[in-house]
């Protein structure tokens, strides 16, 4: 989120990485241009050509694959990204039984760590291990040494399991470095970038993930800077922020117990529109990878909805990149965003929401307190996605939906409403600190309380604005929610459970 409202490693090689990658051993690939090219907007900034890289360290940056898993629409799938030009070979067990398989290669590109060999592939839902077979990648693979890769414990043979039993929340990481001003530390210093604290807390703490979930924005970076690693911003890069190596540095590096230790669920945020990161996110996160998505004349700024099963968990993905609050990309700008969205939410309510538990994942959030006006109401976000809400065919948001999560704001928050309406609305729980620059404070919970947001009077109200992590429990019969912060301790006020749809009672 840029902030409108308020102030605010493996091998090293021993060359130059430009001249480690030849033509020899990269085929030139014309869909490599868009990831590399300007465009991108900072906090301090407008869109236009990105500004030249700062001084390089002399170190050239590591040869490395990072190799991680995602739940995507029907099923699981094991990721690679690699500097070599082939894929590496996937030994999936299931029980006894090790097979071998040749993973499949999606695209690949001149220039590593510009951009990167992708390589997919699905896992069946029996699988009870996986790991990449090092011997067949030419490079490192990290985040574990021997290519292990988390599975979905929910559902393998004999597991007690329905759904994950641990999900940790994370959003709005990244190091924010704006194209004129103070930029964050990009090193994990107490006051600084605190997104390594945060990710290796949330790997332990209060207990390691079966899931993470993270709500968006992963690339902060008006431009490259070559720390705290020379993937971004080092000799033989590129000069644009929006490649593989400044996601490597902002977030695979900082995060990568979290990788190690469970499946991800990414979010799409506002710093990956087209007009920013979005070859990025598309290349290598999004549910299906795509190096066109971003391409002239029609950029997929408006991606549609996707359930994505996590056991009898069914998460709702919402693009909400284009719902922001400040000023947008032309891609956003130049197209009917309301008219979009109450198209969208109809598909989730009429298509995509299921009997069993349903859970809506929106970087923006529907609704979300980030401040108080003079007479003492809220002031709230998102008008546009609201206003979407209530032009579908149902006013609202389907009742089997149980909760949102979002991101954007740079604080944690739990936010339900009166249930005593008619009115139905979900709790919306927001966890946008968990590296970037946090927005500050400036009301009391407890004054709003009774006060409305979009026409519906606040029921509790949790707002910390603390670097950290959420954490949703299962207890068999609901979910718990807590907020931990950046070294893995409980922050007070913030244990609570659901109960339909409030969080009463939190202590």
């Amino acid at each position: 989120m840029e902030r409108r409202y308020v102030a605010r490693a493996g091998f090293v090689a021993g060359l130059l990485l430009a001249a480690v990658l030849t033509s020899a051993t990269f085929a030139p690939d014309p869909a490599a241009e868009p990831e590399g090219r300007s465009g991108g907007r900072g906090d301090g900034g407008g869109y236009g050509p990105t500004p030249p890289p700062t001084s390089p360290p002399p170190s050239a940056p590591p040869q490395e694959a990072w190799a991680w898993t995602q739940l995507i629409p029907g099923g699981t799938q094991v990721r690679v990204a690699t500097p070599a030009a082939t894929c590496p070979i996937l030994v999936v067990t299931t029980g006894t039984q090790v097979v071998r398989h040749q993973m499949v290669l999606e695209s690949t590109v001149a220039l590593y760590p510009t951009t990167a060999t992708v390589c997919t592939r699905r896992v069946a839902g029996t699988a009870t291990a996986a790991r990449i077979d090092a011997a067949t990648s030419p490079v490192p693979v990290r985040p574990d040494a021997g290519g292990a890769v988390p599975l979905p414990n929910w559902t393998q043979p004999g597991s007690a399991a329905r759904r994950p039993a641990n999900i940790a929340l994370i959003g709005d990481t990244g190091c924010r470095i704006p194209a004129a001003g103070t930029p964050q530390a990009c090193t994990p210093q107490p006051q600084d970038w605190p997104f390594r604290r945060v990710a290796n807390s949330a790997a332990a703490n209060p207990v390691p993930p079966n899931l993470v979930v993270h709500l968006g924005d992963y690339i902060y970076r008006s431009r490259p800077g070559p720390t705290p690693s020379p993937l971004c911003g080092g000799p033989g890069t590129s000069p644009s922020m929006h490649t593989w190596g400044c996601l490597v540095a902002d977030f695979f590096q900082p995060a990568a117990r979290l990788l190690a230790q469970a499946p991800f669920v990414f979010v799409r945020g506002n710093h990956e529109t087209c007009g920013r990161s979005g070859d990025v996110w598309f290349r290598y996160l999004a549910s299906t990878p795509s190096t066109t998505a971003c391409g002239a004349p029609n950029p997929q700024d408006f991606s549609p909805p996707v359930r994505v099963a996590a056991g009898t968990l069914d998460l709702l993905l919402m693009d909400t990149s284009c719902a922001s609050d400040e000023s947008v990309p032309p891609s956003c700008a130049q197209a009917q965003r309301s008219a979009r969205y109450t198209a969208q939410f109809n598909e989730v309510n009429n298509s995509l929401v299921q009997a069993g538990e349903n859970f809506l994942l929106s970087h923006t959030p529907i609704w979300a307190v980030r401040g108080q006006t003079p007479a003492g109401n809220p002031v709230w976000i998102d008008g546009i996605l609201s206003s979407a809400v209530a032009a579908t065919s149902l006013g609202i948001l389907d009742r089997r939906i149980d909760l949102v999560l979002a991101g954007h704001i740079h604080l944690y928050q739990m936010l339900t409403f009166d249930t005593s309406t008619q009115f139905h609305r979900p709790p919306v729980v927001t966890v946008g600190s968990s590296g970037t620059e946090l927005d500050p404070k400036t009301w009391q919970d407890s004054d709003l309380i009774g006060k409305p947001v979009d026409g519906v009077a606040i029921g509790d109200l949790v707002t910390r604005s603390e670097f950290g992590y959420g954490v949703l429990r299962d207890t068999g019969t609901t979910w718990n929610l807590r907020f931990f912060d950046q070294f893995g301790t409980r922050v007070p006020g913030t244990n609570c459970n659901l109960v339909g749809a409030r969080f009463p009672n939190c202590g």
